[in-house]
């Protein structure tokens, strides 16, 4: 397919948390921020885009999921002798004399025959003999990786590295208010992103818990709101929110009757009385009676992210309620519980 004036072929590389969601993350951030693109291919771990290069930097500060990513080179088969035709066949010219690192690693384990530092090796070696730059291994300008995925092999230039050090120091025992069964700060995030609620943009949280989500959404810049039935889960989330600095608005109340509108978009975790109490209700009547409340309470387009335990068929629900189902993913918690992560859009 042929590039689109303003675009750039590159290559990102996702964390293998999720077969689905991941790719669906990197979508809904472009989206969001009206980031023009096209989907180019799908391989494991691995997502070929035709974006405008400004994205890049978007995706590294809000994905969740993406590991790392740049301008593609060149795709080939998983063999040295199609490998170092590819490489010969690239225009070095943009390195322009500056250095350059050469790096090569392996999505799971496909293509065992092909050697990662021999690839490394042959990256190195091709560059220098093509160029007049030098080899930097400690901090070079420029970073070109081999990466061999179940499509064969792919050459890239790395233009962006995200830190997942921040989501191991947000983990909930870390915070000062602490109550079993919340999510972790990645997949917390990704529920936010997969609202596709811009910076600056208003999202909302109606079943709180400990503030997981409005944590995530506030620092991605967005006007974070958070509500809870549950007096000790506002506190709580009050407390975590000002331990990471960040200005959120808090609500008690019922998130059957949100006391908001025009709300860009909402992201939640319903409790179903597996770790988190549903104060009494089913959860049934606890999930599709939120879903009625926020069909009125989102904006015309606005998006909702939520997850459920797969018997309750949050789909069906949703579309009762008003929504057009956008997506669905399923994420097996353990041998009793798979979840069903819906995102849906008011008409």
């Amino acid at each position: 397919m042929p590039l689109k004036a303003g675009l750039e072929r590159v290559l990102l590389l996702l964390s293998g948390e999720h077969p689905t969601m991941t790719y669906s993350e990197i979508c809904a951030i472009l989206d969001s921020e009206g980031m023009g693109y096209d989907a180019i291919a799908k391989h494991d771990q691995i997502f070929l885009l035709d974006v405008n290069p400004a994205a890049m930097e978007l995706l590294g500060k809000r994905s969740a999921y993406l590991m790392e990513g740049g301008r593609l080179l060149a795709q080939c088969a998983a063999n040295t002798e199609d490998c170092a035709k590819s490489l010969e066949n690239i225009d070095w010219s943009f390195l322009g004399g500056k250095s350059f690192g050469a790096r090569a690693n392996r999505v799971r384990n496909y293509w065992r025959n092909l050697d990662t530092q021999e690839l490394q090796g042959m990256i190195g070696g091709i560059v220098k003999g093509n160029t007049d730059s030098i080899v930097n291994l400690d901090c070079p300008e420029v970073w070109i990786k081999g990466i061999i995925s179940d499509a064969g092999v792919f050459f890239y230039i790395i233009g962006v590295s995200t830190d997942r050090s921040g989501f191991t120091a947000r983990r909930p025992k870390s915070r000062p208010y602490f109550h079993p069964g919340v999510l972790e700060p990645k997949l917390s995030r990704a529920f936010v992103n997969l609202s596709g609620v811009r910076e600056g943009g208003l999202f909302v949280d109606p079943f709180c818990g400990t503030g997981g989500f409005l944590i995530e959404a506030a620092l991605m810049g967005m006007k974070a709101c958070g509500m809870d039935l549950d007096m000790r889960m506002v506190n709580g989330t009050g407390k975590n929110v000002a331990h990471y600095h960040l200005d959120c608005d808090l609500l008690h109340g019922d998130a059957k009757a949100l006391p908001l509108s025009a709300i860009d978009g909402i992201s939640t975790d319903p409790p179903y009385g597996r770790g988190t109490t549903t104060m009494g209700m089913d959860a049934a009547s606890v999930l599709l009676g939120f879903l009625r409340g926020a069909s009125g309470a989102l904006k015309k387009g606005g998006k909702l992210c939520t997850a459920a335990p797969i018997e309750l068929n949050p789909r069906r629900m949703a579309q009762e309620s008003g929504f057009k189902v956008i997506e669905e993913h399923q994420m097996r918690v353990h041998k009793s519980l798979t979840r069903s992560i819906i995102v849906v859009e008011r008409d």
